[in-house]
């Protein structure tokens, strides 16, 4: 028998008579009762004609009334024909919440076999969430805010779970509820800066190794240059002994001072040709290195939803 066919005969025709020792009738008028039963049936009247919007005004105005499981078991009924399962479910619950009683045999059966069949379609999530702050976000829409924990019903399929909370990653996974089952997540964010890396363009050794090189060449010229002037101071000092009255330009008569002259200019130009090539080299060194800024990758998550929650895979952007 399908679930439209159980509806179109489950309807409870009557309140049952209180007793005094009825748990559901203590506290309750008899006024409240006498109004609550022609809601009751004014409800019932309603349903017959597959009004069923209105019927179930009515129905929760005389359960305002008078909370008869009875009038709970009707309710129910009703939002299955609406399809609103999760507010069947609680109202079932209510109505079978003292047993059997004040149900015949029959309807309590009828009553367990709705119960059972819209229990397929409605399931649990259950978070828990030990981040101060942290914003749990359920199919989009606010749940609650950590620290805590709860739990509450849904359809079942897919459902999307998001937990915000400035300078942490965001948690996003999709969960996968099936009927009566609960699927459980327990969340621990992890601070961006924990899992961002730097990325470089180019090996950060790579600018830093031709900048030193460059230093290291015009350190090096600097120390010929520095030789050189050594050498000059040298061969001016010995030219005004050797020739203290002036000698050739050339200096034909004298080797060692004529060689002494040309390794001290040479030396020189060795000296300035390598300051001016290592300070180029290590300008450009340096500005590589400027140039060459991280750029921060942040992970993404790939979520695949299976049964009773999802599988993730982790991966890097920038």
């Amino acid at each position: 028998m399908t679930m439209r066919m159980l509806i179109s005969i489950a309807i409870v025709c009557a309140a049952a008579t209180a007793y005094a020792d009825d748990p559901w009738e203590q506290g309750v008028s008899k006024e409240n009762q006498t109004k609550a039963n022609a809601l009751f049936a004014e409800g019932n009247q309603l349903f017959a004609q597959q009004a069923h919007g209105p019927a179930l005004e009515k129905y929760k105005t005389a359960v305002a009334l008078w909370d008869h499981p009875k009038i709970r078991y009707n309710i129910a009924v009703v939002e299955i024909r609406l399809d609103r399962y999760l507010e069947a479910v609680d109202d079932l619950e209510a109505a079978l919440r003292f047993g059997q009683s004040p149900f015949s045999a029959e309807e309590y059966q009828r009553a367990l076999d709705y119960q059972k069949l819209v229990s397929g379609r409605v399931g649990s999530i259950e978070i828990e969430c030990g981040e101060p702050n942290a914003q749990i976000l359920l199919d989009g829409k606010p749940w609650f805010k950590g620290p805590g924990k709860q739990k509450t019903r849904v359809l079942t399929g897919e459902h999307a779970l998001v937990v915000e909370k400035k300078d942490y990653m965001t948690f996003a996974r999709r969960l996968v509820v099936l009927g009566a089952k609960t699927a459980s997540e327990k969340i621990a964010l992890v601070p961006v800066e924990s899992v961002v890396k730097l990325e470089y363009a180019t090996p950060r050794w790579v600018p830093w190794t031709v900048f030193s090189a460059g230093a290291g060449i015009a350190a090096g010229g600097l120390g010929f240059w520095l030789s050189a002037r050594q050498q000059m101071t040298e061969f001016e000092q010995q030219f005004a002994r050797d020739c203290p009255n002036g000698c050739p330009a050339d200096l034909p008569d004298n080797q060692a001072l004529r060689d002494k002259r040309n390794d001290a200019e040479l030396n020189g130009k060795i000296g300035v040709t390598a300051m001016i090539a290592g300070g180029v080299v290590a300008v450009g060194g340096a500005v590589w290195t400027i140039l060459n800024r991280p750029r921060r990758v942040m992970p993404t998550m790939e979520v695949s939803p299976v049964e009773g929650g999802a599988t993730a895979a982790i991966g890097w952007h920038f």
